[in-house]
């Protein structure tokens, strides 16, 4: 799809979506907190239905980002936020295409999950019959194992960092989205790192009063996926020269 070109953008980009993430929250700092409350409020109760529950917090997931992306959408453009606008992932027709995507986050991280333990398994299996557990093929396996994992997560999130925007803004079917979010985030590696160090830096300090600067440092980060979409693919109210009119 030649209109779901994207760009790459400076290292710097990182911080700056947050920074404008947080431009967005104080526009209606009290809506974006009661979002986030209603949605840790509704996964608490899911998670009470055991294995069903849990799933459903999955599967809900790209929809919750969805709505977050189209909420934050209308107030850069100068619109108040609405809360129906925050809950428009739930609704038709992006209920479905945001759903089939959930689901295919779902597998990914299963698949994932079941390579991590085969290596597990076969690193625990080599020493048990050496018959020594210091052995060095397994602290060697644990090793791969850790690495292998870090990998896949690395690869998890940028293959799902823009999927959801693609789908909503672009119209794009789930492999596809996961496909150019991945090239996306591949090329523009050096801002997602420095937005996530930054974010990482933010939450520990969001944590010190009892966790509460959570309720603030969540929903800019969620105001912030718009802005860095926006960055990378342009704003899709402004047609295939998004691109070139965005920000340098």
């Amino acid at each position: 799809m030649s209109d779901a070109a994207f760009r790459k953008v400076s290292a710097g980009r990182g911080l700056a979506w947050i920074s404008d993430g947080f431009a967005l929250f104080k526009q209606a700092p009290l809506l974006w907190i009661g979002i986030l409350v209603l949605w840790v409020v509704a996964a608490m109760l899911l998670s009470l239905i055991p294995v069903i529950g849990s799933l459903a917090i999955n599967l809900c997931m790209a929809m919750v980002l969805g709505g977050v992306l189209l909420g934050a959408r209308e107030q850069s453009q100068g619109r108040p936020l609405s809360l129906d606008s925050l809950l428009s992932g739930f609704k038709a027709p992006l209920r479905e295409p945001l759903l089939m995507l959930g689901v295919a986050y779902l597998l990914i991280a299963i698949v994932m999950g079941l390579a991590v333990a085969l290596m597990m398994i076969l690193a625990f299996g080599t020493a048990v019959m050496s018959g020594d557990m210091q052995d060095l093929s397994f602290g060697i396996g644990t090793i791969v194992t850790g690495l292998l994992m870090l990998a896949m997560i690395v690869v998890f999130s940028l293959a799902t960092w823009f999927a959801p925007g693609l789908v909503v803004f672009r119209g794009a079917k789930v492999v596809e989205a996961l496909k150019l979010s991945f090239a996306a985030g591949t090329a523009n590696l050096g801002a997602l790192a420095v937005y996530g160090i930054v974010a990482m830096v933010l939450a520990l300090v969001a944590m010190i009063p009892l966790g509460l600067g959570l309720l603030v440092l969540t929903p800019i980060l969620m105001a912030s996926t718009w802005c860095c979409f926006r960055d990378v693919f342009g704003d899709p109210s402004q047609g295939a020269g998004s691109l070139e009119s965005s920000v340098p």
